[in-house]
């Protein structure tokens, strides 16, 4: 009993995991546009980043950066070339910003998603650069994530039956550990 109880704590603690190292990826905007304002596909998963820097010198330039999927958009804060600092070093406008960030959330991000870089010039907007970015879903080893549409029928997935299967062998065993132990604790009778 006590090496089924032991195979299955090796089991459970012995099922990989596997994931992917995230990454951030880094776009510069300058006075010569958006480098590369197309992200290369494949450079981009679920829960990697995206990193958006304005290094446009020319004089009162200001850069919005708006990210566009299925109908819905995000827009970044009014970007700076640079921010004006103090003695020491540290941003005197907490609402200066020179880079935008933005994550891709970890389960639902991939597919397309539109990004245009509105350059203004004294505050009119000068220049419209479109560009794009293939989020790739982030796959766990053989799984494949699927969205299903809900139903007013209740069915059970691949995941659901193999976890209430673990839930059932974890049951037994433990029970049946628990009847050996009462039963190496009884009174023995001569």
């Amino acid at each position: 009993m006590r090496f089924l109880f032991a195979g299955l704590v090796i089991l459970m603690l012995a099922t990989p995991v596997v994931g992917h190292e995230l990454s951030v990826y880094t776009v510069i905007v300058n006075s010569e546009g958006a480098y590369p304002a197309d992200v290369p596909n494949g450079s981009l998963k679920e829960g990697d980043a995206a990193w958006f820097w304005m290094k446009d010198s020319s004089e009162n330039a200001t850069l919005v950066v708006e990210l566009e999927r299925d109908g819905a958009t995000l827009r970044s804060p009014t970007l700076q070339y640079e921010c004006e600092l103090d003695e020491n070093g540290t941003v005197i406008d907490e609402n200066c910003k020179n880079r935008f960030d933005y994550t891709f959330n970890q389960y639902n991000s991939a597919g397309l998603w539109n990004i245009t870089f509105m350059k203004y010039l004294n505050g009119t907007l000068v220049e419209t650069i479109n560009g794009s970015v293939i989020i790739e879903a982030d796959i766990h080893g053989n799984e494949t994530i699927v969205e299903e549409e809900s139903s007013s029928k209740s069915s059970f997935t691949n995941r659901e039956y193999i976890a209430a299967g673990v839930a059932a062998i974890s049951f037994i065993a433990m029970a049946a550990i628990a009847m050996n132990i009462k039963r190496n604790n009884s009174p023995k009778e001569e």
